[in-house]
């Protein structure tokens, strides 16, 4: 593993007091057998039927791609396959909402598209965020001697090869912005809250969580699973969409920015 520049070392640092911080004071509340988080004492919603089987046939078509490629690899994307990634997440999440939004037996409030209580939402998702580094870089760094640049993330092959102003914008777009909105939209509004529905909510959290984490194939799929257990607890007991939401984006954004301070610049042609 080679050094990381100085401000990585910083910005991990500081990651990791405020993640200790919060861990710390969730375990105070576990010991006093208190809920982390309150939960919200809501009936529980049912997604309408065709977001019920979009989201079924995606992630079917997932896990059978990762069937026959359970580990990255192939050629980098290029910035035409990011954004025509964007483009398909964007009809993706429209196919799943739309739906919703025209269902006679519940609001898509019901689910978490609110802003009400914003400070608490934001709070819950900022507060998730911390506590979820300290675990996701403990077993990160598990993962370290399987890890080589031909099975890292696309997006980061990518970023290795080109570090111009439109490329950077388009990695950003689609991994801190529309890839969250999407994956939450998927696992905790729909699949979470359907399987809550038929499973007890700890067993329906952890399958979505296994399942997030295994879609994003490995070595990504070890580190990611703390996270989705956490984004999964967040929205099982505060079902606020903002709150997971700004929670990935912002580990989406601190991966990408430690990216942006350890990978190297490409070598100038």
């Amino acid at each position: 593993m080679q050094d990381l520049p100085l401000t990585a070392v910083c910005m991990l640092s500081v990651l990791g007091v405020a993640s200790f911080i919060v861990l710390s004071l969730a375990a105070y509340r576990l010991w006093h057998r208190l809920p982390i988080l309150p939960a919200k004492d809501e009936p529980l919603p049912v997604a309408h039927a065709i977001s019920i089987i979009v989201v079924a046939s995606w992630i079917g078509m997932q896990l059978l791609a990762l069937v026959g490629e359970p580990v990255t690899t192939g050629r980098p994307p290029t910035v035409a396959d990011v954004q025509l990634t964007c483009q398909f997440n964007v009809l993706l999440f429209l196919a799943i909402l739309v739906p919703m939004t025209y269902s006679t037996t519940v609001s898509v409030e019901a689910f978490g598209f609110h802003l009400n209580e914003l400070r608490q939402q934001i709070a819950d998702g900022v507060l998730g965020f911390a506590g979820a580094v300290l675990p996701v870089l403990g077993v990160w760094v598990l993962t370290l001697p399987w890890r080589s640049t031909s099975n890292s993330h696309g997006l980061l092959q990518l970023l290795e090869q080109d570090r111009s102003f439109s490329t950077l914008a388009w990695i950003v777009i689609a991994a801190v912005f529309l890839a969250p909105l999407v994956e939450e939209l998927i696992y905790r509004v729909v699949l979470q809250t359907w399987l809550q529905s038929i499973a007890p909510p700890r067993e329906a959290l952890v399958a979505v969580a296994v399942i997030f984490a295994a879609v994003h194939r490995l070595p990504d799929a070890i580190p990611l699973l703390p996270l989705a257990l956490v984004l999964g607890y967040v929205y099982q007991q505060r079902r606020c969409f903002l709150s997971v939401v700004l929670l990935h984006m912002l580990f989406n954004a601190a991966n990408l920015v430690l990216a942006m301070l350890t990978i190297p610049p490409p070598a100038a042609s």
